[in-house]
């Protein structure tokens, strides 16, 4: 709910900073400005490639790992807080 609030923030935000142009401008503003992240969203990741390969390949890795973490940290919950209905997600088993 929180990022549906954060978008619609951003929205107003670009419809505002849009009203100080004439209305045709619009598009051309908006086109100049995607085409800007692009680029530098591409130049970013030609500066950190190796960092992107390298979490392409560890993070898969790793997933069995943050499951049984998961698992422990629940198990755990579920002894000190045994009041408390807490129960495994099915993705996790």
């Amino acid at each position: 709910m929180q990022l549906n609030s954060f978008l619609d923030q951003l929205y107003s935000l670009w419809q505002q900073f849009l009203t100080v142009f004439p209305d045709w401008m619009g598009g051309i503003i908006s086109l100049v400005v995607f085409i800007f992240l692009l680029k530098s969203l591409i130049e970013l990741v030609k500066k950190s490639f190796i960092w992107l390969i390298l979490l392409i390949i560890f993070v898969p890795a790793s997933l069995p790992l943050l499951q049984e973490i998961g698992l422990d940290i629940i198990a755990l919950l579920q002894k000190l807080l045994p009041q408390v209905p807490i129960s495994i997600p099915e993705f996790w088993r």
